[in-house]
């Protein structure tokens, strides 16, 4: 929830450049998938699971061609460890 809350911070910092407003949009999936994830189910971990990892692609993508920030750097970071956490609870929760 917390990268959710800093990808739309960046709104407010770069401007409404289209990798930020993209940005924004996976922050606001972020923030709606980490208020699931409270909650028990699979469907929140798949979604952990897979959107970051797109989302983490894309942001060294963006940082290496686009728009180099602190920002990116932190929530690439934060996908190398949420993704892996949510993997791990699917293989644990399988019916």
């Amino acid at each position: 929830m917390t990268s959710g809350v800093t990808h739309v911070i960046q709104l407010q910092v770069y401007g409404a450049r289209f990798h930020v407003v993209g940005a924004v949009l996976f922050g606001l999936a972020y923030f709606a998938i980490g208020a699931r994830l409270l909650r028990p189910g699979r469907s929140p971990l798949w979604w952990g699971a897979i959107l970051p990892s797109i989302g983490g692609v894309l942001g060294v993508i963006r940082f290496l061609e686009l728009h180099a920030n602190p920002f990116t750097v932190f929530h690439v970071l934060i996908d190398l460890i949420v993704v892996p956490l949510c993997v791990q609870q699917l293989r644990r929760s399988r019916p």
